[in-house]
């Protein structure tokens, strides 16, 4: 008998833990003094160039040919970097480079990449190399997420170069 309310207690007892558990630390003291970071599913002008300023990025911006579509031509690490903003539900970030890059090198960096992707254009006579990423902000995206896809593709352009002078 003894052991049948011992088997009892301790079910009771991890019960009562699991649940604490399950509060996670949204319930932990300080953490309820902050609100959730607003998710948006589009992304408007007035918000990425907040966005922008805040992470003290100076960038001069056009408008594309289709209505809501603009770009933010901006320097990161001495690098010209575009940030297009198709009506508020896609962000796409590149830069472009002039130096002569193989396919295979390209598919090499492409197997590897987990964040962005490198892509070979040929114009005529020509042949530059565009790095590139995207975010599809119709599935949700708050603040947080645009700064670190901005920051991540610096972190992308730096081994890109280093894989190219490898």
């Amino acid at each position: 008998m003894l052991g049948k309310s011992l088997v009892g207690v301790l079910s009771l007892a991890l019960a009562a833990a699991g649940a604490a558990q399950d509060k996670g630390p949204q319930d932990k003291g300080n953490d309820k003094d902050k609100s959730p970071p607003k998710v948006q599913r589009s992304v408007t002008s007035a918000k990425l160039e907040s966005i922008l300023q805040d992470m003290k990025i100076k960038y001069a911006k056009t408008a594309g040919k289709n209505e809501g579509v603009h770009y933010y031509d901006f320097e990161r690490n001495n690098f010209k970097v575009r940030l297009h903003n198709y009506q508020g539900r896609d962000l796409w970030v590149d830069v472009h480079f002039t130096d002569k890059v193989s396919l295979d090198e390209i598919n090499q960096w492409n197997v590897r990449a987990k964040f962005s992707r490198a892509v070979l254009i040929k114009n005529a006579d020509k042949q530059s190399t565009s790095l590139e990423a995207q975010i599809d902000c119709e599935g949700g995206v708050t603040d947080g997420m645009i700064r670190q896809f901005i920051l991540r593709f610096d972190g992308e352009i730096k081994a890109f170069v280093q894989f190219l002078t490898k």
